[in-house]
């Protein structure tokens, strides 16, 4: 499954990728899991998660397929098949990819697998995703959870967004994601040299 975007497009993880996954994953910081130490390591992963139906792993690219920005993806699906988490979420630094990876992930679950209700679980101490959550118009969880982080029991924000609120996430994720591709196509901004 592909799905392309403005400035950026998703596109299934290949073995051919087990080098970078394993390379962004350990300079991406502690909010994410460890997951595999090596490449090696990877590919065993990539081997099983190729067998597994309901669980979808992309690479988060440029639009043009030069530059890989990142990783994202929907799994754990409901055994009814009507819903599922996303998360695996981790982009170069200084990537714009964020609000376009998030709209194309959105697009995914609900315009292609067809899923009622979509959810994703933060760590609290994550910040900045957690207000990037919020900022999209998701229904915040009552009270924080408690997920499993590298062998750890901590704290964590679960966000919902159901089919009913997508088209008015959408129009918002969409509006913002057009914005980022045209910026982004102007090119930086000239500096007054004198």
């Amino acid at each position: 499954m592909h799905l392309p975007g403005f400035a950026f497009r998703l596109r299934p993880v290949r073995e051919a990728d087990a080098p970078y996954i394993v390379d962004l994953r350990r300079r991406a910081g502690g909010f994410l899991n460890r997951g595999a130490q090596s490449e090696d390591a990877q590919l065993q992963w990539l081997v099983r998660y190729f067998e597994r139906a309901g669980d979808y792993y992309f690479v988060v690219e440029s639009s043009d397929g030069i530059r890989r920005e990142g990783l994202v993806g929907v799994y754990d699906m409901s055994a009814a098949g009507d819903e599922a988490e996303w998360g695996r979420w981790v982009l170069e630094p200084g990537s714009n990819a964020a609000v376009e990876s998030a709209l194309l992930v959105y697009r995914c679950a609900f315009e292609r697998l067809g899923l009622t209700r979509v959810r994703c679980r933060t760590l609290a101490a994550n910040t900045a995703v957690v207000a990037f959550h919020d900022s999209c118009g998701l229904a915040r969880a009552a009270e924080e959870i408690i997920i499993e982080h590298n062998g750890e029991r901590c704290a964590a924000v679960e966000h919902v967004l159901s089919r009913t609120d997508w088209p008015r996430a959408r129009a918002r994720l969409d509006t913002l994601a057009r914005r980022f591709a045209a910026t982004a196509a102007r090119g930086p901004r000239p500096t007054n040299a004198s």
